[in-house]
């Protein structure tokens, strides 16, 4: 899509000075804008405005959706003052070129922005759509968001992977087995607490053993060797 608000025309149609020349075919404005709606109306341009802005400041972006569409007529070859305004004020701007061509510049609210802003965009591909009444393919899923270090992630994997072989952070291997209240290292015979491995998780993200909270050293070497593994973190920490 060729940008026509604050990009540079295309160069094909550009006459000496840089400009795009006037009187489009239909395929040539479709190029540019996309299809128009059902009234044959071609958009154009995006009003962004705070949904926070008073009365009084709706008037300027009225004057910000017929200046996008004077610079769109510029860019297209014409003087700025060759396109006619049709009722101004209204949703949407619309001016209408000398060949014919009628345009239009929408305006949308952006949350949690600053009372006085208001700025204009190109259209998105989906705002294109919808205007021309086309189906708007669905958003692709989300990227899946990590749950983060918690108890009720955690303890399932542990217990999976209990008798399998962990490390200490400084390389000394170790196995444990799960029951309802503890863990017990079966090479000491040392148990570690649930609650420790809470306590890790709960700190997290941590560089080794000295820095989990309520946890004495001879478990904390367990605890950080078994928490910080890829089996039991799984990328979610």
């Amino acid at each position: 899509m060729i940008a026509l608000i604050d990009g540079e025309s295309d160069s094909d149609d550009a006459g000496a000075d840089g400009q795009m020349m006037g009187d489009f075919g239909p395929d040539r404005l479709r190029q540019l804008f996309g299809d128009p709606n059902e009234n044959g109306v071609y958009l154009v341009g995006v009003v962004e405005f705070s949904d926070d802005a008073s009365e009084d400041q709706l008037s300027y972006v009225g004057n910000t959706q017929m200046g996008t569409l004077a610079s769109v007529a510029s860019r297209l070859g014409y003087e700025r003052r060759d396109i006619k305004i049709a009722e101004p004020y209204r949703e949407p701007g619309r001016g209408v070129l000398p060949d014919g061509t009628e345009l239009a510049v929408t305006s949308t609210t952006v949350l949690g922005s600053a009372s006085w802003h208001r700025s204009s965009r190109e259209p998105t591909p989906e705002e294109r759509l919808r205007w021309a009444g086309h189906p708007v393919p669905p958003p692709p899923p989300p990227e899946p968001v990590p749950v983060g270090p918690n108890m009720e992630t955690a303890r399932p994997r542990i217990e999976e992977h209990q008798g399998e072989v962990f490390y200490t952070k400084t390389g000394k291997p170790f196995t444990y087995r799960t029951n309802h209240y503890t863990l017990v290292i079966v090479e000491s015979r040392r148990n570690v607490q649930w609650h420790e491995i809470r306590s890790a998780l709960e700190a997290w993200p941590i560089a080794g053993p000295s820095e989990i909270p309520r946890c004495p050293e001879r478990s904390g070497r367990y605890v950080y060797g078994i928490v910080s593994d890829e089996r039991i973190r799984q990328g979610d920490w």
